[in-house]
């Protein structure tokens, strides 16, 4: 794939999210370059919010700081939260008569990331230049994986009805949320109110 593929495929994206899933996809990459993809893209987005954070260091210490000064440790949660939310793209897709499956859902997953850290680059040149704008750029960013993984997902498997397609990931990010919740505070990794 050359810069001009990627340009027009970046486009694309934008211009008709289904078309470009369905690109994606008909490249047919091994699994071994899709696992490396996604290593880099956590790695490189990882680097740059480390970056970000040297740049622009924030006065209050908070939890979400000191995780930010650790790249290793946000690049491995993030490799880990890609991973799952790819495959719950794909298994709970299947679950409703989708036919996609999790090697393509790992690789639009990892397209949304990558997609997310242009919009993340935009964000710290935008710091230097226009703090205020910058700030509100986690709305832009929350906007676009809403809309792509929307898509994303309805082409994937198939799906007629975008909107349909919208409750059921909603649906299953909140019974998600719902099981980490209980696995994390049965864990005592999370305070349980009394």
């Amino acid at each position: 794939m050359t810069s001009d593929d990627l340009k027009s495929l970046i486009l694309l994206t934008f211009r008709d999210p289904e078309r470009a899933a369905r690109a994606l996809c008909s490249l047919n990459l091994p699994m071994a370059v899709r696992w490396m993809a996604l290593a880099l893209i956590v790695s490189l987005s990882a680097l740059l919010t480390w970056g970000a954070s040297m740049l622009f260091p924030v006065e209050v210490e908070t939890g979400m700081n000191s995780a930010v000064a650790q790249p290793l440790m946000i690049a491995g949660v993030q490799f880990a939260v890609l991973s799952v939310t790819a495959l719950l793209m794909a298994v709970v897709g299947r679950s409703f008569g989708g036919t996609g499956d999790f090697p393509d859902a790992l690789l639009l997953i990892i397209w949304i990331e990558f997609i997310l850290l242009l919009v993340q680059c935009a964000q710290v040149v935008l710091m230097l230049l226009f703090p205020v704008i910058a700030s509100l750029m986690w709305l832009v960013a929350a906007a676009i994986f809403v809309w792509l993984m929307v898509h994303f997902t309805k082409a994937l498997h198939g799906f007629d009805s975008a909107a349909k397609v919208a409750f059921g990931i909603f649906a299953t990010f909140l019974a998600a949320g719902m099981v980490m919740a209980v696995i994390l505070s049965s864990l005592g990794l999370i305070p349980v109110p009394a």
